[in-house]
């Protein structure tokens, strides 16, 4: 039996990718001007194509005018598929080294549905990582359009803290960008397609796919922040 694949269209990019962005533009640069440090850029291509079982594909690539929006230093954008359970999961990891940018902060409930998705569902939960960290809080949103729904799980981090909503952005990034002159993050979202209403182990897919990811994610901000 195939594999299922699951590949991310462009308007679902532009209405969740790219809106998840602007949650991370708050209002610090605004307020404050820095000389921030010069950091290396975390290679996120090299995350695996293969973690445990599931596979990718390769990268794909934002149009031109998201990335220019966005403007994003690193990003990948991945379709992984799980070759027993057949879960499937599209990854997309945007790094920016600094939030000096003119853009500020959006609520979820705002622009997550800018491309026709509405919500259906939104919380946000703490989920098991394996490191010292032991857990993260993220953010898990069930959207529907057309009769299709989506569990998407978002959250952000930089090699010191991980958070999932946007005023642990202000309190714990605005402290950096004064003592360590710096205020680098990344987001990290992820799309599973629902089959039905209800959670029918997508969500566990996606932990467990997380539990693979976070290890590589981590090792890589903390090598870049080195």
């Amino acid at each position: 039996m195939g594999t299922r694949r699951f590949r991310i269209t462009t308007p679902v990019v532009i209405g969740v990718a790219a809106c998840l962005i602007l949650l991370a533009q708050f209002a610090t640069s605004r307020i404050l001007s820095f000389d921030e440090r010069k950091l290396a850029t975390p290679k996120l291509r090299e995350i695996p194509l293969s973690l445990g079982q599931w596979l990718s594909n390769g990268e794909q690539s934002l149009d031109k005018g998201v990335v220019d929006y966005l403007n994003p230093d690193a990003y990948i954008l991945r379709d992984y598929a799980e070759q027993t359970d057949r879960g499937s999961v599209n990854l997309f990891v945007a790094h920016f080294q600094s939030l000096d940018k003119s853009y500020g902060p959006h609520s979820p409930r705002i622009c997550l549905p800018g491309s026709g998705w509405l919500i259906s569902s939104s919380k946000v939960a703490n989920i098991p990582v394996p490191g010292p960290s032991q857990q993260i809080p993220v953010n898990e949103y069930v959207m529907e359009k057309s009769g299709q729904r989506i569990l998407v799980v978002y959250w952000y981090q930089n090699d010191r803290h991980s958070w999932a909503e946007e005023y642990h952005a202000k309190l714990t990034l605005l402290p950096d960008l004064i003592r360590f002159r710096r205020s680098d993050v990344s987001l990290i979202r992820l799309i599973a397609p629902m089959q039905d209403r209800v959670d029918r182990g997508e969500l566990a897919h996606s932990i467990g796919f997380i539990n693979l990811l976070f290890p590589q994610l981590e090792q890589r901000l903390v090598l870049a922040s080195s």
